[in-house]
Order: C-alpha cells, then sequence, then structure tokens
C-alpha cells in the first residue's frame, strides 16, 4: 500500500474548520432569534387582523351582535389576550364559535370597553376607536386600531402606551 495515494484531512485542519464553523455559528443565533421574534409578532398581527375582520362578518352574516374577546382558558371573556382568543356570540348565552391560541402573549388592549371587541349586526361597534397592540421587544410595535364604523387600520409604531 502506498501512503503517497491516500488523501485526507490533518487534525490540524479540521480543528481550524470546526473553530471556524463556531465562529459563524456564534454570530449566527442571535440574528436567528431576532428573525423569529419578528416573524411571530407578524404572524400574531395577520391572525389578529384576521379574527377582527371575521367577528364582524360574523355579526353582519348572522344579523347576530358578535365579539371577539381574550381568555386566559379558552372557554370564557376575561380580556387576557395573552392566551386564547374567542369570537363568541352576544346575549345571555354566549357561544364560543371559534377559539385560537395567542401566537403572541405581549398583546395589550386599550379603550374599548369591556373585556373585548363587540360588533352589531349592521358591522360597526359599539364604542369609540379602541387600539389593540402587539409589542416587539427587538423592532416596532404593530398597533391595530378599530374604529366605530369597524374599519381596521394597522400600522407600525415604535412608541406605545401600553409595552
Amino acid at each position: 500500500m502506498n501512503r503517497d495515494q491516500h488523501q485526507g484531512f490533518t487534525l490540524v485542519e479540521l480543528l481550524i474548520a470546526l473553530a471556524l464553523m463556531g465562529t459563524l455559528l456564534a454570530l449566527a443565533l442571535p440574528s436567528f432569534g431576532r428573525f423569529q421574534e419578528n416573524k411571530r409578532v407578524l404572524i400574531s398581527r395577520d391572525l389578529l387582523t384576521s379574527h377582527v375582520q371575521q367577528t364582524r362578518v360574523s355579526a353582519i352574516n348572522s344579523g347576530r351582535p358578535h365579539q371577539l374577546c381574550g381568555s386566559s382558558d379558552g372557554e370564557k371573556c376575561d380580556g387576557d389576550w395573552g392566551s386564547y382568543w374567542l369570537i363568541t356570540t352576544v346575549g345571555k348565552t354566549p357561544s364560543v364559535l371559534r377559539q385560537q391560541a395567542a401566537p403572541s402573549s405581549s398583546i395589550c388592549r386599550t379603550a374599548f370597553g369591556g373585556t373585548g371587541i363587540r360588533f352589531h349586526p349592521n358591522g360597526t361597534s359599539g364604542t369609540s376607536n379602541g387600539k389593540l397592540t402587539i409589542c416587539n421587544t427587538d423592532g416596532p410595535h404593530h398597533v391595530l386600531t378599530l374604529n366605530r364604523q369597524g374599519r381596521l387600520k394597522v400600522e407600525e409604531s415604535h412608541n406605545s402606551g401600553c409595552c
């Protein structure tokens, strides 16, 4: 067997390659964590927007008031937007039409009154403008503003009163 024809890596070459890979990985992990956090916030924003619009459409289609609310246990409305979101009918015996686990626990609600967002059968909300804010630790917060006519405006903000 001729030793001159065998090719391979020396121990020094392998250690250098591992050191370079470790350095690159150490540089990439924090960026990946920020990327994941930003995606989680965007998913929360889009999902919450969809639920607000779905609640409004359900109220219009059924001819009965509906509400979107936060829930800590996924069964009754208590204003905890960081655990579950419920779409319910409104009345003496409200029924849960849809339950969604919240993808982000850093959501706050201001100026809606009650524990949720209520829509009348004509698609309007019963209160004045209200805001849902999805807080982001590494970037802009996402603010969903709902006006009395039921229209939703989505925007980014770097300063929010509840984050």
